[in-house]
């Protein structure tokens, strides 16, 4: 960002980050701008996983809890773009978000909910005549609930230009190196690579989104994060919606992740729930919410149908690639950004759900003061220590 220290002189590694998506390049980024001397360890390559195959918007993430870290995450998105960083550029305000049902009570009793709980949001009722003339693009009979948020974005893009970032400042990026924490009497003392190498360090933080209980405590014994799994297809419209565009029945109760069964559909029961995102000319049509990692090719078709109830060109688009995302779900809907709990010197920033791109750079420069003792604690609800810690090995 503008008026930041160089990058310190080439030194060993004083913090090891292990994970290279949007929160791993994040807490990098940010903890190098500190002046700390970083290697960040991805074990395939850069926004392998949800950071770069999710649907590609910033979006408001309904939560208190999370609100502040998106708000402050959009400011860094901003800043990054200003500063020069290639890739990445917000649209100057919201496209704004519909919430599509095919049930006009459910549109306007949700319209109602939100009123009440983020006014400031502008939730606006749309009936279906009304919504038709603010996005052409829908059915017939289709009502919605307008909120004033939701920035597309293609969907690698911030963790690019945020690797990038941290490449200018100094940090040491290797692909390719899979990596779990070494430790020594209840500390850590390092990284051990696949490789049988080691790589010394004071401080780990651990960012491999689903993967991070698997890295942190191999038996298999600490799973407070879980991979709930996404599939998107690319379609062609020429015609794309102007909003960001998602089925009313996905649930916005704070902290309880976004797939729980609407009052009157099936939706998301059946783990599917429709959504449109056009960023940079390209519209990514979802999604699942799924325990399994699905077979993407076989679901197609039935996220094409479901897409096309709501937005009738999509029936006779071209349906271009699919992607899967295992996104990284807590069992409590809300990320962990701290200490983990009986480890001295391990850190873990993982968790985020569907709210990866929207909330990681906050949660990167969240971790980075608490690693510097700028902030003591983090705030309650996003404590690792709200969970057990992992059994000592």
């Amino acid at each position: 960002m503008p008026g930041l220290p160089p990058p310190p002189a080439a030194r060993p590694a004083d913090v090891l980050v292990i994970g290279g998506g949007i929160v791993g390049v994040s807490c990098a980024a940010h903890l190098a701008a500190t002046g700390r001397q970083v290697v960040l360890l991805e074990r395939k390559e850069l926004a392998a996983g949800a950071s770069g195959r999710n649907s590609g918007v910033v979006q408001h993430p309904f939560d208190p809890v999370l609100v502040g870290l998106h708000l402050e995450t959009v400011g860094l998105y901003r800043a990054l773009a200003q500063n020069g960083e290639p890739g990445l550029t917000l649209p100057a305000k919201p496209v704004g978000l519909m919430l599509v049902t095919h049930d006009v009570a459910l549109a306007k009793g949700l319209t109602d909910q939100l009123a009440l709980s983020h006014p400031g949001l502008s939730p606006t009722f749309l009936g279906p005549e009304a919504a038709i003339a603010v996005e052409p693009s829908l059915a017939q009979g289709v009502a919605a609930c307008r909120l004033a948020i939701g920035y597309p974005v293609a969907p690698a893009a911030a963790t690019r230009a945020y690797a990038a970032w941290a490449t200018r400042l100094g940090v040491d990026i290797r692909v390719g190196a899979s990596a779990r924490p070494w430790l020594s009497s209840g500390r850590v003392v390092g990284v051990e690579l696949a490789d049988g190498d080691r790589l010394p360090a004071e401080q780990v933080v651990v960012a491999a989104g689903p993967w991070t209980p698997d890295v942190i405590d191999p038996s298999g014994a600490w799973r407070p994060v879980r991979s709930l799994w996404g599939v998107v297809a690319t379609v062609a419209l020429p015609d794309a919606p102007i909003h960001v565009l998602e089925e009313a029945e996905i649930d916005i109760e704070p902290g309880s992740g976004p797939a729980e069964p609407g009052e009157n559909g099936t939706a998301s029961q059946a783990g599917h729930a429709f959504s449109l995102v056009t960023a940079v000319g390209a519209s990514s049509l979802g999604s699942t919410f799924l325990d399994e990692e699905p077979d993407a090719a076989a679901l197609v078709p039935s996220i094409v149908a479901r897409g096309a109830s709501f937005v009738p060109s999509i029936a006779s688009a071209q349906v271009g690639a699919h992607r899967v995302c295992a996104r990284p779900l807590s069992v409590d809907g809300r990320p962990l950004v701290g200490r983990v709990p009986g480890i001295d010197g391990l850190w873990v920033a993982a968790g985020h759900g569907p709210w990866g791109i929207s909330t990681g750079p906050a949660t990167g420069r969240l971790l980075a003061d608490l690693l510097d003792g700028r902030i003591a604690a983090p705030p309650p609800a996003l404590d690792p220590g709200r969970f057990d810690g992992p059994p000592p090995r």
